[in-house]
């Protein structure tokens, strides 16, 4: 899956990534009116926490460059290595400085779990380009982070409106998934069985996991309250 690199995909490199940091300025941008604390008290400023929420989302595509580019000998993996374990930690490090420092909003917890799915997208993606992931735990992972995002507007296309937030089984089973790329990674580093090592590592935690927080996310919608939408005679006689 690696692309060849030369001086004819520098331009094609470039405006991709002026693109895609356009795209994620316009959709921290148009969050704006959700930066209210859970109090519902506005607040006037994006703060540190949504600043590195908004970082991690910038270097999404910068990292999967580094796994698609033939980069010669083990400098993909190691810049990989290196550039995914900072965007990794700057999930931790937003949401410990937000409980920590503030300010907690709306927004950033709205984007917390989206850009998980698009950092371990990202990363499932560059690991089967890197040959550190097989097929298999590719397309589990590409599901885990995919079907939630495509899922919840059919969930408000119904009327319900649940909250937008992590399940703590989704969390757990976020912190796994790290942790199996990362042994992954020091597997295909070392020259070792990945596939064998993705099968001990990854099925007995990412599996049961993900259903336990797919069963959660049911929960809450299922719970979640119905907008009521006023009939057109209930808004005629209004009139």
């Amino acid at each position: 899956m690696a692309v060849a690199h030369g001086a004819q995909t520098v331009p094609v490199v470039v405006a991709a990534m002026v693109v895609w940091w356009a795209l994620i300025t316009a959709v921290i941008v148009g969050g704006a009116a959700m930066l209210t604390r859970p109090s519902g008290e506005p607040v006037d400023v994006y703060g540190v926490p949504n600043g590195l929420t908004a970082l991690r989302a910038y270097l999404c595509l910068p990292l999967l460059l580094v796994a698609l580019l033939s980069l010669p000998g083990r400098l993909a993996l190691a810049l990989w290595g290196a550039c995914g374990g900072v965007v990794g930690l700057l999930d931790a490090a937003d949401g410990w400085i937000a409980r920590r420092f503030g300010p907690v909003t709306a927004l950033g917890k709205a984007l917390d779990p989206f850009m998980d799915a698009l950092f371990f997208i990202t990363a499932a993606i560059g690991s089967l380009s890197l040959r550190m992931m097989p097929l298999w735990l590719t397309a589990l992972i590409l599901f885990r982070y995919a079907a939630p995002v495509l899922a919840t507007p059919l969930v408000f296309l119904s009327g319900r409106r649940p909250e937008l937030v992590h399940t703590l089984w989704g969390r757990r089973n976020t912190v796994l998934t790290g942790v199996v790329l990362f042994t992954l990674l020091l597997v295909r580093i070392a020259g070792g069985p990945v596939d064998v090592a993705a099968l001990w590592a990854a099925l007995p935690t990412l599996v049961p996991t993900m259903l336990l927080h797919f069963g959660a996310l049911g929960e809450r919608a299922a719970a979640a309250p119905v907008v009521r939408r006023e009939s057109s005679s209930e808004i005629s006689g209004t009139v």
